[in-house]
């Protein structure tokens, strides 16, 4: 039996072209799973009249959907200065709204054994480590404040939809180096987690595989950080 087997799902992923994103619709594609992108510029989250336009398009296309990988996701908007109440509006517009959004009009095109994965991350759990930073940068709080509603949203979808055999996880990643990441920052990272490393391509595909695969993963966390909480 294949554990990750998705042939025949359809998964819309939102955020494609982002840092993420790329590996989730390549995780899928790989498994099986027909994926529908949804991003700027031709999609954004933040607009229903965009997302029913997606949802249109989807549902002609594939008739259903099985999966939603709610993963579109802004930190500092481009052109902004990071800082601690900078953008929060903007933030929460893009992180949670837009998950409402895409959740709100593509759930009830969605059966039995449907999920949807909330992309969180350890800040949803914890305040941002300002030591990891260089000296006087703000992480911005709305990233936190997100990314936290992210957990919520999944416990609620999974006790509103879970009758119709619909769940919800949120999976909660540490520090990815994607090559991105200055090197002063990674060092100061890893000094801090137990095992001493990011997390891998590898475990960000393994875990949502897992969370497509697994019928009781429900209303949930999943932290992947390398032992990072555990302190």
């Amino acid at each position: 039996m294949e554990l990750f087997d998705l042939s025949g799902k359809v998964a819309i992923v939102t955020g494609t072209s982002g840092i993420l994103g790329p590996i989730w619709v390549e995780t899928l594609e790989d498994a099986g799973c027909e994926v529908f992108r949804i991003d700027i510029p031709t999609y954004d989250v933040t607009s229903k009249h965009d997302v029913y336009l997606a949802k249109r398009e989807c549902i002609y296309r594939y008739g259903g959907v099985d999966i939603i990988v709610n993963n579109a996701a802004i930190d500092t908007p481009p052109g902004s200065v990071s800082s601690f109440f900078g953008n929060f509006e903007e933030i929460m517009k893009v992180n949670i709204c837009g998950a409402v959004n895409i959740t709100e009009i593509f759930l009830p095109h969605m059966g039995q054994g449907g999920v949807v994965i909330n992309i969180g991350s350890i800040q949803g759990n914890i305040g941002a480590c300002i030591e990891n930073y260089e000296d006087g940068f703000e992480k911005p709080v709305g990233y936190n404040c997100s990314k936290a509603a992210l957990i919520q949203l999944s416990r609620s979808i999974t006790t509103q939809y879970g009758r119709y055999g619909i769940r919800s996880v949120t999976i909660a990643f540490s520090a990815y180096d994607s090559g991105k990441l200055p090197k002063n920052f990674i060092k100061r990272f890893t000094e801090t987690i137990p095992l001493r490393k990011t997390v891998s391509k590898e475990s960000l595909q393994t875990t949502l595989l897992y969370a497509c695969c697994c019928p009781d993963l429900a209303g949930t966390q999943v932290l992947v950080d390398s032992g990072y909480t555990a302190r």
